[in-house]
């Protein structure tokens, strides 16, 4: 650990640093907190890690399931209604609908994923906005002194001659 006041390397069980005498249990004491709430932040940033992956494996099983009985309903209206010639509109009708019900729920989800990952980034502090207004800032200006007051105004002072002479 470092002294916060002169730099100087110290152990954690000494009070007092032994180069400027500033106290250091205080420092210590709040070292070893955020040492705990980081530790902390680190069980619980692999926990929201490994639940969003359950998520997406559960996400994903239930969309792989959900196309296939989709693609299995059609199936059936087209052998049993379409190709059999007895409701071809009816059947037609009931295909384009789920295929449309379908590619909505499809919409629905996007939408809301990417309106969740905004608003993840607004409270994350995103991104910048305009990255050329920060190139500005880095440009190098030249520095220009301020001219001082009382630059040559030692040449006006009256000064009288003190040597003496032998």
């Amino acid at each position: 650990m470092f002294c916060p006041n002169c730099g100087k390397e110290n152990s954690t069980e000494q009070k007092f640093c032994r180069a400027c005498g500033i106290g250091l249990e205080k420092i210590v004491e709040s070292l070893a907190e955020q040492k705990l709430s980081s530790a902390q932040d680190d069980r619980s940033l692999r926990k929201r890690i490994l639940l969003e992956a359950f998520g997406t494996v559960a996400f994903g099983g239930l969309a792989v399931v959900l196309v296939i009985a989709v693609g299995a309903i059609i199936y059936g209206i087209v052998t049993k209604l379409i190709l059999t010639g007895s409701s071809v509109l009816f059947g037609i009708l009931l295909t384009a609908f789920i295929v449309f019900a379908l590619l909505s729920l499809i919409y629905v989800f996007l939408n809301e994923s990417l309106k969740e990952r905004q608003n993840k980034r607004k409270q994350s502090g995103g991104e910048l906005t305009k990255p050329e207004n920060t190139g500005r800032l880095l440009e190098e200006k030249p520095v220009e002194p301020a001219s001082s007051v009382v630059e040559n105004s030692t040449e006006l002072l009256l000064t009288e001659n003190k040597t003496q002479k032998f």
